[in-house]
């Protein structure tokens, strides 16, 4: 690639009838002018170029870590939730363990209670009867005696 500094080193042969030599080199001048401004703007936006593409690297490795930081957290939250429902499922099915067995304790509390009452309610009856026995047997010695 040509540089500035070849276009201000560059010498023309003198011929005859050629160009005017001032003119040449004050063209060569500003050309030369020109083409370093032109080649250290180029120099300059190849360097942001290479700038730019370094951050657009670096953001796309941003944006992947954030993509499986984001997969990550979505699992992450399916396997809580998971964990959830199946703690819910165990504490309702304890729940409803307890619960009939409480009934069936329930239950067999009344039957016994039940049961209680019925002797009870016997045992009342077996005495009516004996004080009814005993009532007639002083009756009949009451009628005895008189």
């Amino acid at each position: 690639m040509l540089t500035p500094i070849d276009i201000q080193r560059q010498d023309f042969e003198v011929k005859l009838r050629g160009y005017n030599a001032d003119e040449v080199d004050d063209f060569l001048d500003l050309v030369g002018k020109d083409y370093e401004k032109l080649y250290k703007d180029n120099a300059e936006l190849r360097d942001e170029v290479k700038r730019l593409n370094a951050s657009l690297e670096q953001y796309k490795n941003m944006e992947e870590t954030l993509k499986e930081s984001i997969l990550l957290a979505q699992t992450a939250a399916e396997d809580i939730k998971k964990s959830a429902a199946e703690k819910a499922n165990v504490l309702v099915n304890e729940a409803q363990s307890k619960s009939d067995e409480m009934y069936r304790q329930l239950d067999l509390d009344i039957q016994s209670k039940k049961n209680e009452l019925s002797g009870m309610v016997a045992e009342v009856s077996g005495y009516k009867t004996r004080i009814k026995g005993i009532c007639s047997a002083i009756l009949e010695m009451l009628e005895k005696m008189e």
